[in-house]
């Protein structure tokens, strides 16, 4: 049996069986991708394969082929398994010339209105406000909000969960990472490369800067204001300033009215004081499902937290000089129009950073107008950085026979693209910076020792700490985040004795999830320290159990997402589902205990041990639950797999040499 059918058995039976179900019950699977058979490579074939792409795998130069996520034979597997994947698989291959030709047409023509992005009527684009206000734009190109739609990993997700609660999901998931899309009433599965360009730009400048109603929880349901460049925007600080600019129209050069030739400017700064408070980040980063269970609680976790007691505002720690804490306001223009600069008031960062980082081609993201002028989203995709495209050392050797893309047939677009993805490439290595900061910010190890050390075996303990004081560490779709102690300890000829924290082929930690611990081929980690959330399903028989995705398969048939048909006061949560936190609260602290027993003792010392605080923004067997309904741009779970681990972050790191009595 061939890996990638032993791997598609593993982890697409589940799946094979959903969609037997789908169509017995008549439910239609809609989205951007078809399942692939085995999802080993992009679905289009004149693309290449995409792990070279992802920004993180260049930065740490790491190259791993694109095969599947398990790599192992399991030959004892039942013959009707077998079968019913076998017969899965070739009414897949019969629909693949089909899927191809209409996934081909998308690739070819998605992207093209990409001219038009400088002049939306509904929604400018934020590349439209970064003319006059470069240096916001810059920040927000490599922020998490403007990644928040362009995600492969978000919208698998919100597509896997549509697929098995039957659609009853709705918008719910990207209503907050894409008001605007919404608003144009877009399809939810639709994939980026069909989107409206300011669409794909997510929590775009107008999604902040075009509310006018005050909201408190609202799971990011909020209504923008629509308009032309030529509206009202809504900010901290008024109009003052923009009267003094359209008082002196010939030294900014601009006009106010749109037929009017000149640089566009809009006619009123209305002063919204929520957006400085934060409430406003509330309406987003607070969620709670229909059903009651409550997703995320940051907001929730602020307003009890000693930060807000002493009035420090969500804006203080995260869109100061800092990341992650208070550290002031830089002071400068918060415009520059027509070359010149307005006066110098408060600004705010808007990188935001946080835990989240790019799967995707450089070339899409960071956001950049002059790639976006270039080429589209579809032509970026069929770039070979990794190849050295335009590079010198590739272009004087060029390889005999070799055939391009049209976008990229001509040695002067590869130059160009390549100086292009050299400064994105840059622009990710900064925010990377800047993700470490906020997370070291947040977290501290420390007090690392070993309390037992003699022939019966060695007891060592660390202190995790949350330092922060205005939410739990982790925060946000905890559920996801892994932040996990990893520790091993050595004899003095280097031989391991001891280690938790470590992880299986596919990158994941070795705990219930873990495919290789499911699958028997490793032992499952009893000693992991993790922070990590877990969600917990109700069984039809009242016990629960863990779900990668919260969805309670087991309490009925056919899943639907049901308003809850009782009152939250008393229970504050679902009935059916709950997020099991294991976070620490502000200022709080975890100790991660280890025990090396005697026997595995070589009596070698002294025993040298490296303890290390980890994070990475969501484990491997998410992509593995959720790769059954595809990635979007044609990434391959091992593609995006290999990105996520590669972006993972050592915050911390403690060495112990231990004298054996």
């Amino acid at each position: 049996m061939t890996q990638e059918t032993n791997w598609y058995r593993r982890f697409y039976g589940a799946g094979a069986i959903i969609k037997a179900l789908s169509t017995a019950l008549g439910v239609v699977v809609t989205g951007f991708l078809l399942i692939p058979a085995p999802l080993a490579a992009a679905p289009s074939s004149d693309l290449p394969t995409l792990t070279h792409s992802a920004p993180a795998l260049l930065l740490a130069q790491a190259k791993k082929d694109e095969d599947d996520l398990l790599e192992k034979d399991d030959d004892d597997d039942d013959d009707d398994d077998d079968k019913l994947l076998k017969d899965d698989d070739e009414n897949q291959e019969k629909s693949a010339g089909k899927d191809d030709s209409v996934e081909a047409k998308i690739r070819s023509d998605a992207g093209k209105e990409h001219a038009a992005l400088f002049a939306e009527s509904r929604y400018p684009s934020a590349t439209t406000c970064g003319t006059c206000h470069p240096r916001h734009f810059e920040e927000w190109a490599v922020s998490q909000h403007s990644y928040a739609q362009l995600s492969p990993a978000y919208m698998a997700l919100q597509n896997f969960i549509n697929l098995q609660v039957n659609g009853t999901n709705g918008d719910f998931c990207i209503r907050c990472h894409n008001q605007v899309g919404m608003n144009m009433e877009e399809r939810v599965q639709v994939s980026n490369l069909e989107r409206h360009p300011t669409s794909r730009e997510g929590i775009t400048c107008i999604v902040c800067h075009r509310v006018a109603n005050i909201y408190n929880k609202a799971s990011g349901r909020v209504a923008l204001v629509e308009g032309d460049l030529l509206q009202p925007v809504y900010g901290p600080a008024g109009d003052k300033e923009l009267k003094r600019v359209l008082a002196n129209r010939n030294e900014y050069r601009v006009v106010t009215k749109a037929d009017e030739p000149g640089r566009k400017i809009h006619t009123e700064a209305i002063e919204f004081k929520q957006i400085s408070t934060s409430t406003f980040c509330g309406t987003c980063h607070d969620v709670t499902l229909l059903n009651g269970f409550r997703l995320e609680e940051a907001f929730s976790e602020y307003r009890g937290s000693p930060a807000a007691a002493k009035g420090i505002s969500c804006q203080d720690c995260h869109m100061g000089k800092v990341q992650g804490i208070v550290s002031g306001y830089h002071e400068g223009p918060a415009a520059v129009v027509g070359g010149v600069p307005t006066k110098s008031r408060k600004l705010t960062n808007h990188i935001m950073a946080g835990p989240d980082y790019s799967l995707l081609p450089p070339g899409i993201f960071p956001h950049n107008a002059e790639a976006q002028q270039l080429a589209t989203l579809s032509e970026w995709l069929t770039f070979d950085v990794a190849a050295g495209w335009g590079t010198d050392k590739f272009e004087d050797n060029v390889p005999e026979g070799i055939k391009f893309p049209k976008a990229w047939d001509s040695i002067d677009a590869r130059y160009d693209a390549r100086e292009i993805i050299e400064y994105q490439l840059k622009r990710l290595a900064y925010v990377r910076t800047l993700r470490l900061e906020v997370l070291r910010n947040g977290y501290l190890l420390s007090d690392v020792k070993a309390t037992r050390a003699d022939r019966g075996g060695i007891d060592i303990q660390a202190r995790v700490s949350n330092i922060t004081e205005g939410h739990n560490t982790p925060t946000g779709f905890t559920g996801e985040r892994l932040v996990w102690v990893r520790i091993t300890v050595m004899d003095a000829d280097g031989k391991v004795v001891f280690k938790s924290g470590d992880t299986d082929p596919n990158g994941d930690v070795r705990d219930n999830e873990s495919a290789f611990v499911h699958a028997g081929e490793m032992p499952l980690d009893t000693q992991l320290f993790n922070l990590q959330s877990r969600f917990l399903v109700q069984n039809i028989r009242g016990g629960e159990r863990e779900r990668t995705v919260t969805i309670p398969y087991s309490t009925t048939a056919l899943p639907f997402l049901r308003p809850t048909r009782l009152s939250l006061i008393l229970t504050g949560e679902s009935t059916v589902e709950r997020n099991h936190r294991k976070g620490i609260e502000p200022l709080g602290h975890r100790i991660a205990k280890f025990e090396i027993t005697g026997d595995q003792l070589t009596g070698k010392g002294p025993y040298k041990a490296k303890v290390e605080l980890l994070a990475q923004m969501f484990p491997i067997n998410l992509i593995s639950t959720i790769q059954v309904v595809g990635f979007d741009y044609g990434i391959s779970p091992r593609a995006a797999a290999d990105a996520v681990v590669a972006g993972r972050e050592v915050l911390y790191e403690e060495n112990l040499t231990i004298d054996v009595k």
